[in-house]
């Protein structure tokens, strides 16, 4: 009978001790648990953040290439005055070319170029305004204009890269 107790004495010890372990590393992997279901948080925070910069992306985009193709469509058609009535913007035609004045160091706008296709090459959001880029296939050659608006997606001017 001393033998049997002593065998449940000795298993009770041993039993309680690895308890102990278990119950710490329980601890641990409950530490490591909610460690891991902030993060998931975090990240779902911003993956929601992402999906709303990304639709407002869309939307910049998809209103910013209606105004821009419509613009190409009204140079091509020489309708400089409905360009100006329609999108609220000051420019001069002259020889063949559109001068927005600005930037400083913008040069002139081929008027031919507007009836070419034209591609988007990248799209650029920041906080003053958005800048669509396209390129323009003449024949052989490209041109890169950049068509630029303001926060509220207003057009301000065409922004011609070198030749």
């Amino acid at each position: 009978m001393k033998r049997v107790w002593i065998v449940v004495f000795i298993l009770l010890f041993l039993f309680g001790c690895s308890n102990k372990n278990d119950m710490d590393q329980l601890g641990k992997e409950e530490s490591q648990f909610e460690n891991l279901n902030k993060e998931i948080q975090k990240l779902k925070e911003e993956n929601e953040q992402l999906k709303t910069d990304l639709s407002d992306y869309n939307n910049d985009l998809q209103v910013g290439d209606r105004a821009s193709r419509r613009i190409m469509s009204l140079i091509s058609k020489g309708k400089f005055e409905e360009l100006k009535t329609e999108f609220n913007v000051e420019f001069e035609v002259k020889n063949g070319e559109i001068d927005f004045g600005v930037p400083e160091g913008n040069i002139p706008f081929r008027v031919d170029l507007g009836g070419y296709p034209m591609s988007i090459s990248y799209i650029n959001k920041h906080p003053d305004g958005v800048e669509l880029t396209y390129f323009i296939y003449e024949k052989e050659d490209s041109h890169s204009v950049t068509m630029s608006f303001d926060k509220d997606m207003k057009f301000q001017f065409i922004y011609a890269a070198g030749r």
